[in-house]
């Protein structure tokens, strides 16, 4: 395997090919997720290592984006490095490392090289659905279970924090629930501190979850993932929506959550850094004294969700030829079943607070979705007005029924169809196939069309 800090090195043309051969040597399973900030794919090497996993997870990011220093920070030696550091000032007794107790919940980094316009890392893949995706099936988490999963969190901060990262980007779809526990993934925008520094260079976060500072207001430090860590034990509190007004006070006010944990999540999230909890040993002792008598110890992920297409992807990686055949199949059972529980009925509300957290040019594209929606309706209403009250042709009414059944077409299919996939809600709140699924529902709905211009002409040859 080529070394880390060679592939790290500003690549000559000898180190650049050895990236180059390594990068090869895996084999794509499935995109798990594809944005701005670079694609993640569930991968397989071309010749398994012993004692290493099958399925692996390799993210490309650009190179812009890419911290360097921070993903070198989860390497296994340094990480225990942190740790023995966060002993000397106590951090160890407070937040176990995870790696004590036998359990990583940061990724395990096996590859880390550079491409010509990009940083690749390939780290351990973690079975199991995020928190986003339990909350959604399950609703908000017993009071005992969030806690737990919070210090579970705090664990696997203490050594990043110790090794001077930076997550920045704590958030519900970036924690992974595991038969073990809970995992933080994605380092993709992780940063190293930098003494002196009045801000951060690039300004990015998961809006609702990030810390204020993450905005430009001030260089971000623990306390920022601190922040971040409180916002997401209240959503899992409440399972509230952070585009809506009210989920700053959603745990504030739940007759579900007890006082002393309503105080560790206002102070977790305070506006001013000073305020907060200044490390996640402190926050983790904040929480466990909220718990007295509360067995906590253990995160159990949904039955039904610990399981997204595994067993398809396990065959795919280690026999292709036999994935053919009978992993295909496993894979697509278990896709669909996740298809099933994505599926949820949207509310005009949800699309309201979606449409308000999308960026300026999705919200561009839903306006004008929007006006074409409301001028061809407003066009094919003024037509049926005329068709019933001043028919110029005969059956007239019969047309009439035709525009409407016209008009509700249009609605679908140029306006809540499209602008949901867009918005990601519904059975589009998935990282790939959205457009595939738009176009499935594109056809239901011209066929229902067609079906009602078929009923129309029966109807008219019956009375005629």
């Amino acid at each position: 395997m080529p070394a880390i800090d060679s592939m790290l090195a500003d690549p000559d043309d000898q180190a650049l090919l050895a990236a180059m051969d390594l990068d090869d040597s895996f084999v794509p399973v499935r995109v798990l997720a594809q944005g701005d900030g670079g694609t993640t794919e569930l991968v397989a090497r071309r010749e398994p290592r012993p004692g290493e996993p099958v399925l692996l997870v390799r993210k490309c990011m650009p190179a812009p984006l890419a911290n360097e220093s921070a993903w070198r920070a989860l390497q296994v030696a340094e990480l225990a490095d942190a740790c023995d550091a966060a002993g000397a000032h106590g951090e160890a007794t407070a937040v176990p490392a995870a790696k004590a107790a036998g359990v990583s919940r940061l990724p395990h980094v096996r590859e880390l090289y550079r491409l010509p316009d990009a940083l690749v890392a390939v780290y351990d893949y973690v079975e199991g659905p995020t928190l986003r995706e339990l909350v959604r099936e399950r609703g908000p988490l017993a009071p005992g279970c969030a806690v737990a999963l919070a210090r579970q969190l705090c664990q696997a901060l203490a050594p990043l924090h110790a090794a001077g990262v930076v997550h920045r980007d704590i958030a519900p779809g970036n924690v992974v629930v595991a038969a073990d526990g809970a995992h933080l993934i994605d380092l993709g925008i992780a940063r190293m501190r930098v003494d002196g520094a009045s801000h951060d260079t690039t300004r990015l976060g998961t809006w609702g979850f990030a810390a204020p500072e993450q905005y430009g207001f001030a260089q971000t430090d623990a306390r920022s993932d601190v922040f971040s860590l409180g916002r997401v034990l209240a959503y899992a509190l409440t399972a509230a929506d952070p585009a809506d007004a009210s989920f700053g006070s959603a745990a504030q006010e739940s007759p579900l959550v007890s006082p002393a944990l309503r105080k560790v999540i206002k102070k977790a999230t305070a506006f001013e850094p000073s305020a907060r909890y200044q490390s996640a040993g402190e926050l983790e002792r904040a929480l466990a004294a909220t718990i007295a008598g509360v067995d906590s110890t253990r995160v159990e992920p949904a039955a039904s969700a610990v399981s997204y297409g595994v067993a398809g992807d396990a065959a795919r990686a280690g026999d292709a030829h036999a994935a053919d055949v009978a992993g295909t199949a496993v894979d697509a059972r278990a896709l669909r079943d996740r298809d099933a529980r994505l599926v949820e009925h949207v509310r005009a509300r949800d699309l309201w607070m979606a449409f308000r957290a999308a960026g300026a040019g999705t919200k561009a594209a839903c306006v004008l979705l929007a006006a074409f929606v409301a001028f061809s309706t407003v066009l094919l209403a003024v037509s049926c007005w005329y068709m019933v009250f001043r028919p110029t042709v005969a059956y007239g009414q019969y047309s009439a029924v035709l525009g409407v059944g016209l008009a509700v077409w249009v609605a679908f299919a140029f306006g809540w169809e499209p602008v949901c996939c867009l918005l990601r809600l519904g059975r589009y709140d998935r990282t790939d196939g959205r457009v595939s699924v738009l176009v499935r529902r594109e056809g239901m709905h011209l066929l229902w069309l067609a079906a009602l211009f078929a009923l129309d002409i029966v109807a008219v040859a019956i009375v005629g």
